[in-house]
């Protein structure tokens, strides 16, 4: 399943880790780009605009 976040704070990270562990893929959006890349590189798929 393709899932999208808004908002990549302590429990928005850790929702996606989680869920990206579990096999979904998951698309990515934080006003932050940083927060956004350090997400990417676990794998997820970053947006840099909603």
């Amino acid at each position: 399943m393709q899932l999208g976040m808004i908002g990549l704070g302590r429990m928005g990270g850790n929702i996606v880790r989680r869920l990206m562990k579990q096999g979904h893929t998951t698309v990515v959006y934080d006003k932050d780009p940083k927060a956004v890349a350090a997400v990417a590189a676990d794998g997820a798929v970053g947006a840099n605009a909603l």
